[in-house]
């Protein structure tokens, strides 16, 4: 699964965002409280929260608003290029090793709402 893929899927099952649609089914953009936010794949000003850290705080933020959860973002080895991602919801620990930030964010968020991504 590309970070496109991964980026709707957040903004769907995480976010809740409905996505406008071209007539062929594919997503355009979403309408959001950030105003509307498109998904043009060569477009870096994209909402990219698997990329972009500032949109995946965005992802954070929903998690911290609408979910009772413990959030932990840190590096696996003092020598590592990997971050690991801890969501806590109840009694429940949801963790995700990924090669950046943003994109440990977003696969543990999934994970933490029950969509489970091979990356």
């Amino acid at each position: 699964m590309n970070n496109r893929e991964i980026d709707r899927l957040v903004a769907e099952k995480v976010m809740g965002w409905e996505p406008n649609l071209d007539d062929d089914g594919t997503v355009l953009s979403y309408d959001t409280e950030f105003g509307n936010l498109f998904f043009y794949d060569d477009n870096e000003n994209d909402w990219s929260p698997s990329v972009n850290i500032q949109d995946a705080w965005k992802v954070v933020d929903e998690m911290r608003a609408n979910r009772e959860f413990r959030f932990e973002l840190v590096t696996t080895e003092s020598f590592s290029l990997n971050y690991k991602c801890r969501f806590r919801l109840d009694d429940v620990f949801v963790k995700v090793v990924s090669k950046s930030a943003p994109l440990a964010i977003c696969l543990a968020a999934l994970k933490a709402v029950g969509v489970e991504v091979q990356s």
